[in-house]
Formats: C-alpha cells, sequence, structure tokens
C-alpha cells in the first residue's frame, strides 16, 4: 500500500474513530491506535493519534465553548494526569508493565460490565463539578496508567462516568484530554519522534477528525443517558481486553 492510499485510509479510520469521539468525548484511539497499528509502524500510528486527539479535543471545544466553563475542575485535573504520566515513565524505564496491564485490564473489564447492565444514576441536576481529593488521586492515578502502560484513560473515565450525567462529562474529559494529549505531542515532538516523510498523514487524517467529531457531536443530543453510560462501558470493555492482550 502506498503512503497516499495510507494516508486516505488514515482519514477513512480517523473519522470513524472521532464519531466515538464528538458522541462521548473520549475513545477515538481505541479504534485509530488498534487498527492502525495492524497497517503501519505502531510508534508513528501513536505520535499521530495524539495530534488528531489535539485536533479533535480542540474542534469540539470550540463547538461547544461551555466546555471551558468548569475550569476550575479541568485544569488541575489535566495538570495531575501530566504529572502521573512523568512518574509513569519514569517507572517504567525501570520496571515492566506486564502484570500491572494485566490486572489494570481486568478490573476494567469488570467496571465496564457494570456500566453496561449495571444500574448507573449520575447527577442529572449536576450543573458543575468541584475538584476534591478523589479527583485529584483519580487524576494522578490515570496520568500514571497512561505513562507505564500508554492507556491511561480509562480509570478516569469510569470514575468520572460512574457520578456524571452525560453533558457534563462529556464537558470535562473533553479538556482534560485535550491537555493530555497536547503534553504527548509535545514530548514526542521533544524526543524527535515526529517523522514528516509521509506528510500527508499529518494532513489528511486531520480531516476527518473534523467530519467525525461533528457527526458525533450531533448526534450526542439524540442519546439517551441509559445508552450512553452503555456506550461508555463497550469503549471501557475494549480498552480492558486491549491491555490484557497486548
Amino acid at each position: 500500500m502506498s503512503p497516499v492510499e495510507l494516508a486516505f485510509l488514515f482519514t477513512l479510520i480517523a473519522f470513524f474513530a472521532h464519531i466515538i469521539k464528538g458522541l462521548t468525548g473520549f475513545g477515538p484511539a481505541i479504534v485509530f491506535v488498534s487498527v492502525g497499528s495492524i497497517l503501519h509502524d505502531p510508534v508513528e500510528v501513536i505520535v499521530l493519534a495524539s495530534l488528531l486527539d489535539i485536533v479533535g479535543g480542540a474542534y469540539l471545544t470550540f463547538l461547544n465553548p461551555d466546555f471551558l466553563d468548569n475550569k476550575e475542575y479541568w485544569v488541575p485535573v489535566g495538570i495531575l494526569m501530566v504529572i502521573g504520566a512523568i512518574i509513569g515513565g519514569a517507572v517504567l524505564s525501570v520496571i515492566p508493565p506486564t502484570a500491572f496491564e494485566y490486572i489494570l485490564g481486568v478490573s476494567i473489564i469488570i467496571i465496564a460490565i457494570w456500566f453496561v447492565i449495571g444500574e448507573s444514576d449520575p447527577d442529572d441536576g449536576a450543573e458543575r463539578e468541584d475538584f476534591n481529593l478523589p479527583d485529584a488521586g483519580v487524576g494522578l492515578f490515570s496520568g500514571f496508567c497512561g505513562g507505564f502502560t500508554g492507556m491511561g484513560g480509562p480509570p478516569l473515565i469510569a470514575y468520572l462516568g460512574s457520578k456524571l450525567d452525560k453533558e457534563l462529562f462529556r464537558a470535562v474529559i473533553v479538556p482534560i484530554f485535550l491537555v493530555a494529549a497536547i503534553s504527548r505531542f509535545s514530548t514526542y515532538g521533544a524526543l524527535g519522534m515526529i517523522e514528516l516523510t509521509n506528510y500527508l498523514f499529518y494532513i489528511l487524517p486531520p480531516v476527518g477528525v473534523l467530519f467525525g467529531n461533528h457527526v458525533g457531536n450531533y448526534f450526542f443530543e439524540h442519546v439517551e443517558q441509559k445508552w450512553f453510560t452503555i456506550l461508555i462501558g463497550i469503549i471501557l470493555m475494549l480498552s480492558g481486553i486491549r491491555l490484557i492482550i497486548t
């Protein structure tokens, strides 16, 4: 497959992956990285996925500027995720993550099953979320998981998804993951991991992201809380399975 053909295929994958992003506020990397790594160098796919997360998060915030209203919450959580990622990366340099990945994956699958079959009762009347100590702990742990295993979203998603309604959940998760994506992509750039030889990879897939986010954002208003919660559970289950089998 030529680089041009691969760039167009990545664009199509990014489109479908970011419909999920527009609908839930998270999850595109599970699709893009999992499928893209089969077709191309996994390292370049991961770097590209971080760029697409920046484009997707920024565009969703543009479509929904109220996402920035709750900065007293998402800013400290985002900062703690970055700190946790640095710690996780440092631990990864001396300890292999295999056993931890398995334990984390099994735990996420159990939580995912609860999301799918349980009776979730988020705070339907919540208009904002105030930052507290448990939030700090989960943010730090989620960042650690990202630095140590490459997948930091599930702990935070499970935590917030269990207590927030879909509007507030998406409003806080999008800017948090935007901050995390910017830090990841900046780190990759500082380490010289951004390869622009296949420049179409960095031009065409972001177009697919914009269209995918727009479609997902449109359908968000038409999804009931029950099905939104089930969708979170399904994405979490895929995350847990990926941790176990990789």
